[in-house]
């Protein structure tokens, strides 16, 4: 993530569990939070070319403070069952692996013909909005390992800091992978009393101010901030961060505690009940595959350059704007007619489903 067009927007969940089982334990609470989060993915991206305006600069720092963190941790609780059956693993290829080459292909093409330039592809370093995709496959094969060792939550929290330390280069996005990760298993984790308890009146309004109080503070404060801590990217010693291992393990702590405390009021305050929004919400992976390249044409025609322009006032315009076309990419008309080329189902390429297990 950075101010450049090649930043994630954070994604969308795929479920790996059968038709009759979404049917069963369907909850309108992650359908509905879905929804919402993907919005503010959609915002983010936008923002993103207005840094240099101050509130699109306190508003984007607001959202990317919890926004990956509220989805991945989603994608855990979605993916608790996952225990790599043939049918599961069948699915993570069509919906995760499959999307995520066409993407990037997709992606660098459609830059490279704005641009007058060569086309370039280089699947190991996921192009902006892909690398969600590897990552959620990577996770979901980690998901036995967490279910057997101790204190999962805390060994992955170990992880996500040590990771900081480690200069290697990002092949598919390798440190969000790992600094992300203790959302992941902390979702795999939790369990509907949970949910019950975030729903209590009063943790609602806790969580409602805690969320109005983050973004005011974003927006009186976020001058010199280094925004790029909140892509989990880079390693701390390395450009942009550059700070040292104590500067990097407190701020990355930092970052897991604000993401945790945030991500669970964004599931305190969205809607419980089934509404138009919970139709919505299943369908974010075709805002997440298709607002990319919206946002990168009005770049390029100088949408958002004029914008600029317009000062404080381009923040709710691009907010507005960002409602509409996630909506708009989440209605079931365009669920229809882009689903079979999103997420294909391939059945010719696999053994008969029945061979293999749930």
């Amino acid at each position: 993530m950075s101010t450049t067009l090649t930043q994630p927007p954070a994604a969308a969940t795929a479920e790996t569990t059968t038709p009759v089982e979404r049917r069963k334990a369907r909850d309108p609470l992650l359908d509905n939070a879905r929804y919402w989060v993907m919005l503010l993915v959609v915002a983010g991206h936008g923002l993103q070319y207005l840094l240099d305006v101050p509130d699109a600069r306190g508003t984007y720092a607001w959202i990317y403070a919890f926004h990956m963190p509220a989805f991945v941790l989603i994608s855990g609780y979605v993916a608790r069952r996952y225990e790599g059956t043939p049918k599961q693993v069948r699915t993570m290829l069509t919906s995760l692996v499959l999307p995520y080459v066409g993407l990037n292909i997709a992606l660098d093409g459609f830059r490279a013909l704005l641009d007058g330039k060569p086309w370039e592809l280089n699947l190991l370093d996921p192009a902006w909005s892909t690398w969600f995709l590897i990552a959620l496959f990577v996770w979901r094969l980690s998901s036995p390992v967490w279910r057997v060792v101790r204190a999962p939550v805390l060994v992955a929290v170990a992880v996500s800091l040590l990771s900081g330390l480690w200069q290697v280069s990002n092949v598919v996005s390798i440190h969000r992978i790992l600094g992300l990760l203790p959302f992941y298993v902390a979702g795999m984790y939790l369990r509907p009393e949970h949910f019950a308890v975030l729903r209590r009146p009063w943790v609602r309004f806790v969580s409602l101010a805690t969320l109005s109080g983050t973004l005011a503070w974003c927006l009186l404060r976020h001058e010199g901030w280094y925004v790029s801590w909140l892509y989990w990217r880079d390693a701390y010693a390395d450009a942009p961060l550059e700070a040292d291992a104590v500067g990097g393990l407190t701020t990355r702590a930092g970052l897991l505690v604000v993401g945790f405390v945030l991500s669970a009021a964004v599931l305190a305050v969205v809607p419980a009940r089934q509404d138009r929004t919970s139709e919505l919400g299943r369908n974010t992976m075709n805002a997440y595959v298709l607002h990319g390249f919206v946002l990168i044409l009005l770049a390029h025609v100088g949408v958002f350059s004029a914008l600029a322009s317009w000062g404080a006032l381009s923040v709710p315009v691009v907010v507005i704007g960002s409602v509409l076309l996630g909506t708009a990419l989440m209605s079931p008309p365009v669920a229809r007619v882009v689903g079979p080329v999103v997420t294909p189902q391939l059945r010719w390429a696999f053994r008969d489903q029945r061979a293999g297990g749930v």
